[in-house]
Parts: C-alpha cells; sequence; structure tokens
C-alpha cells in the first residue's frame, strides 16, 4: 500500500518555504507526495510589471518545477484569486474533500489557521480542518502545519533536514519570480539552522545543523 501525503499550501512557494526538507526527506522514505495550491499567486511580488495573469502563468510554472526538484508526485492547482476575500470557500472545501476522500492520506500538512500572520495562509489552514472533519479524514500520521510568516514559539514535531537541505535551496530557487526581490531562501534557512542550534537546551551539542518544526493541529466538527 502506498503512503499518500497531501501537502496544502496557499501560495505556489508555501510548502517548499515551510517543509522542502522535509518533502524531500518523506519523498527519500518512499512517500507519494501530493501538493495542493489553492491560489494562483498572481498577485504576487511583481517587479516585472507583469499582468496578473501572466504572473499566475508563471507561478505555476515554477511551482511545477519546483515539485519535481522535490520529488513531488502531483501538483494540483485551485486556480483561487490570490486574494483571501476572493477566495470561493466552497468550491475550495469541495476539492479539498474529494481529494482527500480519494488519496486517504495517512498525513496531512497545511498552513497556521491561527498563528501564520498572513492572511490567505490562516484561511488555507482553516479550510484543510474544516474539510478534513467533513470527509471524516483522520490521517493515522496527524495533520501538521508547517511555519511560513510567523516563526512558532513552540512545536510538537522536529525534523531535521541536514541531507535534505540543498534541495530545498534549490527547490526555493526555481520560484524566480518571487526571489528575485525577496530573499526567501535566506529568511528561511536562516531559521532552519537556528532551530537546530538551539532544538533543545539540555544538549551538550545539537543534534543536527538545520531542522523544520511543525505544530499538531486537532480536527473535529
Amino acid at each position: 500500500m502506498s503512503r499518500q501525503i497531501l501537502i496544502v499550501s496557499a501560495h505556489p512557494d508555501d510548502m517548499e518555504i515551510g517543509m522542502g526538507g522535509t518533502v524531500a526527506k518523506l519523498v527519500e522514505e518512499r512517500a507519494e507526495i501530493t501538493s495542493l495550491v489553492v491560489t494562483d499567486g498572481g498577485r504576487a511580488s511583481n517587479p516585472f510589471g507583469w499582468t496578473e495573469q501572466r504572473m499566475a502563468d508563471v507561478r505555476r510554472t515554477e511551482a511545477l518545477r519546483a515539485a519535481e526538484v522535490l520529488g513531488v508526485t502531483e501538483v494540483i492547482f485551485c486556480d483561487q484569486p490570490d486574494a483571501a476575500d476572493e477566495v470561493d470557500e466552497v468550491a475550495v472545501r469541495r476539492k479539498l474533500v474529494a481529494v482527500m476522500t480519494r488519496l486517504k492520506p495517512i498525513e496531512v500538512y497545511t498552513l497556521h489557521e491561527e498563528l501564520d500572520r498572513h492572511p490567505g495562509h490562516r484561511q488555507a489552514g482553516r479550510l484543510v480542518r474544516e474539510s478534513a472533519a467533513e470527509s471524516d479524514l483522520m490521517p493515522s500520521g496527524g495533520v501538521w502545519a508547517y511555519e511560513v510568516w510567523g516563526p512558532f514559539a513552540r512545536w510538537d514535531r522536529l525534523e531535521y533536514i541536514d541531507v535534505y537541505v540543498e534541495k530545498k535551496r534549490l527547490a526555493i530557487a526555481e520560484h524566480r519570480s518571487q526571489v528575485a526581490t525577496i530573499p526567501y531562501g535566506d529568511g528561511v534557512l536562516g531559521l532552519n539552522r537556528w532551530r537546530a542550534v538551539f532544538a533543545d537546551p539540555m544538549a551538550e551539542t545539537p543534534a543536527g545543523t538545520y531542522a523544520e518544526v511543525f505544530l499538531r493541529v486537532a480536527i473535529g466538527r
């Protein structure tokens, strides 16, 4: 039986920034990763003067290239507008329920609906929780939130990504339209380095060099 894992992002680069190393690690452990992206990312940082549609098209291509770097099996685009108040939540929940029912993933990852500072990220986290409850999905491995716009003050799980950090760096770099002006890779790898160094206040030496952290998400009606 295949090990199906679903990762839900608000934007085309969230997964790579928040948990790219863990994704590469899961793939090496023979998991089949499905990435679902809620919005088209068309209103992102745009120093090029592109139209919203061109930006969305570019970001779709970048997402597919980054997924290939990490070894993601399938990428699903909901193509919703890149603004939380314009997202058709009914349509997104319907898509999420259908995907969850089809895959029956043993683990689900998403953004945190309270602790992330980006409204679109919080919306994605909430929609995942609501959809999991609607589909009666109770993944045996749990539902987890990863961090992007807002480091967690605590965590329930830490994954060392030393072996996979270069893949993460390369995957983020595929989002060329975004890293052209904002060094997302440098920022998050600095955070991952900090996570590893300060993971255990009682340790005499760090157990790893880079780490990603996750919070457990409670699912209930």
